[in-house]
């Protein structure tokens, strides 16, 4: 997957916004987070944060830069995206390109309603992360992840329920839950934007 898909990309996510919202607006604690993309060797990669080990909910686990919208500080919930990348991962919102938003992912067990926002930031960039929140950054190239041999599906048992769970596995690494569900939802619309474009 190249950078041309950008554009078309971009115009897919406005024209989806333009339908009416999946959740209602009380569905769960209003959250937003980043969804970088870079451009590298002409293909286009996906940017993810593994976070800290000693945060209280979903430690250690692949995510997206971001969090809980901040009614005191945030006046959108792109604004919350922007502030927590920022603050994670060091990426300034001068920076960073936001091509559009997709539908909200609920979160079933924490209660949260996350906003996803698609977005272009530079590459290199000189991250600096807060090590309080992040243990890492990687990237992973989209058409990896376009690729169903990087798709496992299986049987989890959490919090004592037995539940069917799609995942990202690749380089040794796993992504699951709502970062799993905001990934396809990325990779499945590039793949239908990639198709028309053929």
């Amino acid at each position: 997957m190249t950078p041309s898909l950008l554009a078309p990309l971009r115009a897919a996510l406005a024209a989806a916004r333009a339908a009416p919202a999946r959740f209602a607006p009380d569905a769960g604690v209003p959250a937003a987070v980043l969804v970088p993309l870079f451009a590298r060797d002409g293909a286009l990669h996906l940017l993810y944060t593994t976070r800290s080990e000693s945060l209280p909910q979903h430690a250690g686990q692949v995510s997206f830069p971001g969090g809980r919208h901040a009614s005191n500080a945030d006046a959108t919930l792109l604004a919350t995206a922007l502030r927590e990348t920022s603050e994670e991962i060091g990426v300034a919102p001068h920076d960073v390109d936001v091509l559009g938003a997709l539908d909200p992912i609920h979160t079933f067990s924490s209660n949260f309603l996350i906003t996803p926002f698609v977005a272009t930031i530079p590459h290199p960039y000189a991250f600096r992360t807060d090590p309080r929140e992040v243990a890492d950054v990687f990237s992973i190239p989209l058409a990896t992840l376009a690729d169903p041999r990087t798709i496992v599906e299986e049987t989890w048992t959490i919090d004592g329920r037995t539940v069917p769970i799609a995942s990202y596995r690749h380089d040794g690494r796993t992504i699951w839950g709502a970062t799993q569900r905001i990934t396809a939802a990325l990779v499945d619309l590039l793949v239908a934007i990639a198709a028309d474009h053929d």
